[in-house]
């Protein structure tokens, strides 16, 4: 008897350790590195080779998600709700390709160019930002088929200033896609202080080689 009710005191602790874990949302003060990874469903063959590649493929869109538009669509969903690395609440977003023809999008190891805005000081400014390379491989085109999306987890933050955001897709000179705006809070550091590159940082692609690594952030991993 004294072992079954040891056996289920333990097993009582390891439940309320594993499942008692608070998700919070996620409150810093600098820039996030940009960290929207997606797979090509075409290679891409006029591409030098050697960039850091992704695991994230494209699906076929379906009546379960609600696009109201056709064209190419940049939406945030906050009825998708998720958790990144079992820590963070975050959102869906998503790239959904609902036009006549495949759309390429310019990408550098698989990060497509994409960042989070605010609107602050009635103007929309960025709290995120692209790195740049100094490897001329890590450049190349990803594709996205027809009636196929990309989906990605973004995160829900939280500070003190009440605002708006919005996801931006860059689409070349001049030329942008935005999502839908959804309300949030930040912190007056997220729109000047460069989160850098840290190898455990909240975001950080693990590319260490770039013919074989998928780069995924740690979102994923954990750190």
């Amino acid at each position: 008897m004294k072992q079954i009710t040891l056996t289920t005191t333990i097993f009582l602790l390891l439940c309320s350790t594993t499942f008692g874990q608070k998700k919070k949302d996620l409150n810093i003060d600098f820039m996030l590195r940009g960290h929207i990874y997606a797979k090509s469903s075409v290679k891409d063959t006029t591409a030098l080779g050697g960039f850091g590649g992704s695991d994230n493929l494209p699906k076929k869109i379906t009546g379960n998600l609600a696009l109201a538009t056709n064209g190419l669509i940049l939406k945030i969903d906050t009825a998708q709700t998720t958790k990144i690395n079992d820590k963070y609440n975050a959102y869906k977003l998503y790239i959904a390709n609902k036009t006549d023809t495949i759309v390429r999008l310019n990408a550098s190891d698989s990060r497509l160019n994409v960042v989070g805005e605010v609107f602050y000081k009635g103007k929309w400014k960025p709290i995120e930002y692209l790195p740049s390379s100094t490897c001329g491989n890590s450049y190349h085109d990803v594709y996205l088929k027809q009636d196929e999306y990309w989906e990605f987890d973004i995160p829900k933050f939280t500070g003190n200033i009440k605002t708006m955001l919005r996801y931006k897709l860059i689409l070349g000179k001049d030329k942008y896609l935005y999502s839908n705006e959804i309300l949030t809070s930040i912190n007056k550091g997220q729109l000047k202080n460069k989160e850098g590159y840290k190898p455990n940082g909240i975001m950080t692609p693990i590319t260490t080689n770039r013919k074989s690594t998928t780069a995924k952030s740690v979102w994923q991993y954990g750190g």
